[in-house]
């Protein structure tokens, strides 16, 4: 299976339900964390032009068990781990009436606080994150 992996903008300025850059959706079901020992630059003019940008592909073998990352010449080799806690990922939602949720990502309404424009906001759990995927690894040369 592989999986293109791009830097996505955050959750409140998209229109649909994207997760922010250390999620990835592996299957339908499954949402992971990512997580990097080291740094990941990615070139942009301005940090607005990394949106949307390739970084790499992420494959998993037949199994699930061993995933990899290959980043331009670089590949890296992962595990997936546990949480200890599992981690909630929120999105906030916009009530347009006192009835109605206007959402800017999936989910259920949790709470409620006021906004800077004057109208209520509310949190909706997108996601629950119970595994994470970590590359420990130096990443290895590939030569193409």
């Amino acid at each position: 299976m592989i999986i293109p992996i791009t830097v996505s903008p955050p959750l409140s300025t998209g229109g649909g339900s994207k997760l922010p850059p250390p999620f990835v959706k592996v299957s339908h079901e499954e949402i992971m964390l990512i997580e990097l020992q080291g740094s990941l630059n990615v070139k942009a003019a301005e940090p607005g032009d990394r949106n949307g940008k390739l970084v790499g592909y992420l494959r998993m073998d037949e199994t699930g068990t061993k995933p990899t990352l290959e980043i331009g010449h670089h590949l890296l080799e992962g595990k997936i781990v546990q949480l200890v806690k599992p981690i909630a990922v929120l999105s906030r939602l916009k009530i347009v009436d006192s009835d109605k949720l206007e959402e800017q990502g999936e989910g259920e309404s949790t709470g409620t606080d006021k906004g800077e424009e004057g109208g209520d906001k509310g949190w909706g759990i997108s996601a629950v994150v119970k595994r994470k995927i970590v590359f420990g690894k130096r990443p290895m040369p590939v030569a193409q």
